[in-house]
């Protein structure tokens, strides 16, 4: 009985390990995802090669932003991409889930969100704010 608390145990800390609300701010989230060699398995920056279901993810995530709510989708993706942004999607398999991290940088900060992918569906997990991590 031991060994199996100890084992449910130890799967629970493990599964909670890469849930992005586990961690305060990108950077501790990106150093762990690091330090076990987790890297991205697909990467997605080309504005001209979006897909339908990126767009939406991007036009969602700039409208977080109080002062962005009402954006269209033409000028959300606009800001994802101009200057300095270098909005990208970074899609991790994470706990036997493709997890999505939609961010970019409109100042000297990150802002973003993490989606749980399902096909060409996804779910809001957690936005980024300043580069700290808000859960939902």
């Amino acid at each position: 009985m031991k060994t199996f608390l100890l084992l449910a145990l130890f799967l629970s800390f493990d599964l909670l390990a890469f849930d992005p609300c586990s961690y305060p701010s990108t950077v501790e989230f990106n150093e762990e995802l690091k330090s076990q060699g987790i890297a991205a398995i697909k990467t997605s920056r080309n504005p001209k090669r979006f897909r339908f279901v990126e767009k939406q993810m991007i036009h969602l995530t700039v409208s977080l932003q109080d002062w962005l709510n009402g954006i269209s989708r033409v000028e959300a993706l606009d800001l994802f991409v101009e200057g300095s942004s270098d909005g990208e999607i970074a899609y991790f398999e994470l706990n036997g889930k493709e997890v999505a991290l939609v961010h970019y940088w409109p100042g000297d900060n990150e802002y973003g969100a993490f989606f749980e992918m399902n096909n060409s569906a996804f779910r809001l997990m957690a936005e980024i704010r300043d580069s700290e991590i808000v859960c939902l």
